[in-house]
């Protein structure tokens, strides 16, 4: 393990108090509450987890692979990059020169594909790359898939066909199928094993019934690398003054994505290929300000990316600019703190990327069962990988108001060597500060690891006291 180790000696069954970001006069005692993890391995969190979902016009800035996103790419491990979003519904495909329509914002060449494969082999991430399906033009999309299959060989991972086509106009679930169809036999005829996926359809709760009808129509005859959907809790263009940090860590936030992912997942299963959360993040239209770029929406974050994971599926990509000075979109995992780092590519890691060096951090095994009574203030997630057993405790009370929580665990097997380690900040609407294991993410990219604090148990129970507005990382082993 990287990082520092620090050693303290516990006993089971007795309290561990894990240090707080700091007391305030008169804060709320929360009662105790038990959590009992289970013996049942359940749903896998794969090492290729974590990803971005990025504009497709992004392609066009020189400075993703000549400044430090590779690096801040890199400190995650392996990952998947979507290229696509709303401008993906209006670019225009060329591989000889053609003028562009009036309605292109973006004209895609060859040569954005070769920043790609630059950047993909920079990071050893692979690529997921949207197609127009607004315009109807199979064969261009065909030319598209050629291209990218040529280009990026092993790096692509997939074209996706479409982005949110539930709200074209005038549109229905039966002609996106069809219109599918005829976009994937135009790719296998001219780039044959080309991967496809789809139907990406969007946050409104409309778009789970188009979700379930593509599901319905591929059974049978399955031709896809993932079925993937893109949600959000929440409309940043939609009474945004009820977009607040409690109400992002609230239960019902988190219902919502619980409810889709949890569809996304069955729906996959089915169908015997992975589920994508191909494009998310805390709110959509640009996030909200003081809400997605604080500290409280990279608890979100760890507590959302495991959901989505524990239901089943096999990525969550934050949206996520590749350039520009800090500021809206306000839900982007990083930008550039002044005009002069944007010119040069110098990107400065936000708090929501926290969430993901968190789960980097974790590491890869399979969800165990976890009974906990008070989600309204406390997440609890457990991943065993062998004989080694790791927790994620996300208590989202907030510091200002609440003391920390006491925590009795009950766990599945004994004990008796065990470490943790914890992502916190000063408040749950800090913008910077933040630390994971003690550490923050340096300036080119890079992440030193936590430094752990060593326990010494003997048993099946441990009570712990949880600060406030953290996430703790413990790890036992026998």
């Amino acid at each position: 393990m990287r990082g520092r180790t620090l050693a303290v000696t516990i006993a089971a069954g007795t309290a561990l108090a894990f240090a707080g970001a700091g007391s305030a006069i008169a804060l709320t005692t929360p009662p105790s509450t038990t959590v009992t993890i289970g013996t049942t391995a359940g749903a896998a969190l794969p090492s290729r987890y974590l990803g971005f979902s990025f504009p497709l016009n992004g392609l066009a800035t020189p400075t993703i692979t000549t400044g430090n996103l590779p690096q801040l790419m890199r400190t995650l491990g392996p990952g998947v990059m979507r290229w696509g979003g709303n401008v993906e519904n209006a670019t225009f495909w060329t591989s000889t020169g053609e003028t562009a329509p009036d309605w292109a914002e973006f004209t895609f060449t060859p040569e954005h594909l070769q920043r790609l494969k630059t950047l993909a082999d920079l990071t050893g991430w692979k690529a997921i790359i949207g197609v127009d399906l607004l315009h109807k033009d199979p064969a261009r999309a065909a030319d598209e898939a050629k291209f990218a299959k040529q280009i990026l060989g092993s790096r692509l991972l997939a074209i996706e066909i479409g982005n949110e086509p539930n709200y074209y106009a005038n549109y229905t679930p039966a002609q996106l199928y069809a219109d599918f169809q005829t976009y994937r036999k135009a790719m296998v005829k001219a780039a044959p094993g080309t991967p496809v996926t789809g139907p990406s359809v969007g946050r409104v709760p409309v778009a789970a019934d188009w979700l379930k009808d593509f599901a319905g129509r591929e059974k049978g005859h399955v031709d896809l690398a993932a079925l993937a959907t893109h949600y959000y809790p929440a409309c940043g263009r939609s009474n945004p003054e009820m977009i607040t940090i409690p109400a992002l860590l609230s239960t019902d936030y988190r219902t919502l994505v619980n409810d889709r992912s949890s569809l996304l997942g069955s729906l996959a299963k089915s169908l015997k290929v992975p589920g994508l959360l191909t494009e998310s993040n805390s709110v959509s239209c640009e996030g909200r300000q003081g809400v997605s770029d604080t500290f409280g929406a990279a608890l979100w974050g760890v507590d959302n990316q495991l959901l989505v994971a524990q239901n089943g599926n096999s990525g969550m990509f934050l949206n996520s600019d590749v350039s520009g000075v800090c500021g809206s979109p306000w839900y982007t995992p990083f930008c550039a703190l002044t005009p002069q780092d944007d010119a040069v590519g110098q990107l400065h890691a936000q708090p929501v990327y926290y969430a993901q060096l968190l789960l980097r951090e974790l590491g890869t095994g399979s969800f165990l069962p976890v009974t906990n009574n008070d989600l309204t203030n406390l997440r609890v997630y457990a991943v065993r990988n062998g004989t080694r057993l790791r927790l994620v405790i996300v208590n989202v009370t907030d510091p200002a108001s609440t003391k920390p929580l006491t925590t009795t665990l009950k766990l599945p097997a004994s004990y008796h060597h065990a470490y943790f380690y914890r992502l916190s900040a000063s408040s749950l609407d800090a913008q910077s500060g933040i630390t994971l294991g003690g550490h923050v993410v340096g300036r080119s990219g890079t992440y030193a690891g936590p430094d752990h604090t060593r326990l010494v148990v003997n048993g099946k129970t441990l009570t712990v006291s949880v600060p406030a507005g953290t996430a703790t990382v413990i790890s036992l082993l026998p």
